[in-house]
């Protein structure tokens, strides 16, 4: 492999955002480091001209006869991207802010696709270090991978994530005083790190090697440790999040000589900070309380099915609800959260009776879409026959009038996908499912309407009705931040067990999963709904890094082989370490059912993506895929159909 690549990236005056000091100074001090690191370095900032995608993916990937030119990302053994701005959280991603300002989606960088698209230019390892904000914010659209997918890769590269501040919270740049230059609370302690020794930020299993070395744990432990000191020594909070993914014995930053030979390269910050702690956490999941599945589990494939019973159901759903209503509790006090207190009297009679006689009835397919709004069911749509439909279904409890348009499966693409429309200003996709409903809540979302949650239940009658409010708990502790990713592994284990009965969990573990840059367990997934029979939810085969290939049915994809796990997680269920087979399977969906999967499509060449991606400003804040405006949605509509 080639030498390691550094992109630093800096944007210290976006439009309409405030100019952030210390900004140019940090990324010039970590850009030299790289420098004397012997990384190829490639420094980006916006002191003679702005910062944006294009010029990022120019410079990165520049064009060579019409065509991006990969040259600069191959063959690297590690690239570190660090990128030092004003940030937006959109959990479990973030947006960097470049400097056309917030509203330009396209010129809004999504961290985790950034990562994953980086991944597929085969590097050993990746590295991406953010100090800007992770403050919520709703936007419309979505953010930019920056480059284009690599085809033809299926490495998992080892990844580093760091990131300057918890989930909901701020990074801090310090202004410049009479005696004391302008900068970043954790950038600067960051540098301090990889400036010399101090003997908390040097790994202790090399030390026992007579080695001075700065590796990705003992990093990550020293920034978790200081950063909130330095914060508390200027009267501000702020903590990092740090996962770091790189393994002995190629997980080096920096390495120091001994006293007797002083290290000539050493750059070390004269900025001191107080002594201190600090624990700003927005929330933080009591795993303690976790329920244990894990006892005689041999893999996923066989134990799903064992642990799906009432008692699984109820006791995640109970869980789950513990770690959310915490956060909302004074919500519920004002009575703002009655909408999720769904019993299961209001439930049982019209989805597990009603809905299920009727279609087990009229629908030899079996697969139906059932529409929620303000709480009551009160849509039926029984999947037609015939080879193209579009009905216009009843008034929604919300007063929409709701059309729902699918493509049949005769030689045609889209028949596993319904496009669901509301009036002429929103439309939503819903993948089918055979032997399934799907049931979807509608609610206003600033003036416009979306799908706030969506399940599936069995056609067949289910017991475990629960299962509804727990897949509403899980999206909304996804799309909301309620679920660190410093936990991902272990919340996205325990709802796996669900996944095969509603593939909602399956999608709301790939993104946990996908938080912490785990792309093997998301291929362990999509492996298991293959042996399941069942097809693989879209959102699990693009975060895989799988390619879709268009078929009659929609997309099928091959699901590489995934090795066993080098590090057993203690109390992790035996189906996340273990090493599955090369599959095939079909893709249940046309496009991502959750809003945060977008970045990942920028540069699909399907007809029907690229259709969307016009519009991708006008993509709704309703965590389910929801676009809206009139000609956007009529537009979309008509590519749906293959007018």
């Amino acid at each position: 492999m080639g030498k390691p690549l550094f992109v630093g990236i800096a944007v210290h005056k976006p439009r309409y955002m405030a100019t952030l000091p210390g900004v140019l100074e940090a990324n010039d001090r970590i850009c030299a480091w790289a420098a004397r690191r012997n990384y190829d370095v490639v420094q980006i900032d916006d002191r003679k001209a702005p910062v944006t995608v294009s010029r990022i993916r120019e410079l990165l990937t520049p064009n060579h006869k019409d065509e991006p030119d990969p040259s600069l990302l191959l063959d690297r053994d590690r690239i570190v991207v660090y990128f030092c701005g004003h940030g937006i959280s959109a959990w479990p991603d973030q947006y960097w802010i470049l400097s056309p300002g917030p509203n330009q989606s396209r010129d809004r960088i999504s961290a985790n696709a950034f990562r994953d698209v980086l991944a597929s230019y085969d590097p050993l390892q990746v590295a991406f270090i953010s100090d800007a904000c992770r403050s919520p914010g709703t936007l419309s659209g979505t953010g930019d991978p920056v480059l284009d997918r690599l085809e033809g890769s299926s490495r998992n590269p080892q990844k580093d994530i760091f990131y300057s501040c918890r989930e909901g919270t701020s990074s801090f740049a310090m202004p410049a005083t009479g005696s004391e230059p302008a900068y970043l609370i954790f950038s600067s302690v960051l540098m301090r790190a990889l400036s010399a020794p101090d003997g908390a930020n040097i790994d202790p299993l090399l030390t026992q090697l007579n080695r001075q070395a700065v590796t990705s744990q003992s990093l990550s432990d020293y920034l978790e440790s200081n950063v909130p000191a330095a914060a508390l020594g200027v009267d501000r909070q702020q903590a990092p999040q740090c996962d770091p993914g790189f393994r002995p014995l190629n997980h080096i930053y920096e390495e120091f000589s001994f006293p007797d030979a002083p290290n000539q390269d050493s750059d070390v910050d004269d900025a001191t900070f107080s002594n201190g702690s600090a624990n700003p956490y927005l929330f933080e999941l009591d795993l303690d309380d976790a329920p244990d599945f894990s006892d005689g589990a041999s893999g996923e494939g066989g134990d799903d099915r064992e642990h799906s019973g009432r008692s699984v159901f109820a006791d995640i759903a109970a869980y789950l609800r513990k770690q959310y209503r915490s956060k909302e509790e004074d919500r519920i006090k004002r009575g703002q959260a009655e909408r999720f207190e769904l019993s299961r009297s209001e439930w049982r009679a019209p989805l597990v009776t009603l809905i299920a006689e009727e279609l087990y009835k009229a629908s030899p397919e079996r697969s139906s879409i059932a529409i929620v709004g303000s709480r009551r069911p009160n849509i039926l749509f029984q999947r037609p026959r015939h080879t193209k439909s579009r009905r216009l279904l009843s008034t929604d409890a919300l007063g929409s009038r709701v059309d729902f348009f699918t493509v049949g499966n005769i030689g045609r693409r889209f028949s596993n996908t319904a496009c669901l429309r509301y009036g002429n200003r929103s439309l939503s996709f819903v993948p089918i499912f055979a032997d399934m409903h799907a049931v979807a809540s509608v609610e206003n979302f600033e003036h416009e309407q979306g799908i706030e949650f969506l399940s599936w239940v069995s056609v067949y009658g289910d017991p475990r009705e629960d299962r509804l409010l727990h897949s509403a708990e899980a999206l909304k502790g996804l799309s909301q931040g309620y679920l660190r990713s410093a936990d991902a592994k272990k919340i996205a284990g325990l709802i796996r067990y669900a996944k095969h009965l509603d593939p909602m969990m399956g999608i709301v573990a790939a993104y946990l999963y996908n938080a912490v840059g785990d792309i093997d367990n998301i291929r362990r997934m999509a492996y298991y709904y293959t042996t399941h029979g069942q097809p693989i939810p879209f959102d699990i085969a693009m975060l895989a890094g799988l390619e879709l290939i268009p078929s009659d049915n929609g997309f099928s994809v091959e699901v590489p082989a995934v090795p066993r796990a080098l590090e057993q997680d203690q109390g992790a269920p035996n189906f996340t370490q273990v090493a599955t087979r090369d599959a095939s399977g079909n893709v249940a969906g046309l496009a991502p059912v959750l809003r945060m999967g977008w970045p990942y499509l920028r540069e699909s060449r399907h007809p029907f993506h690229k259709s969307c991606w016009k519009f991708i400003d006008h993509l709704a804040p309703s965590p389910v895929t929801t676009f809206t405006g009139r000609f956007p949605v009529k537009y979309i509509a008509a590519a749906f159909r293959g007018d």
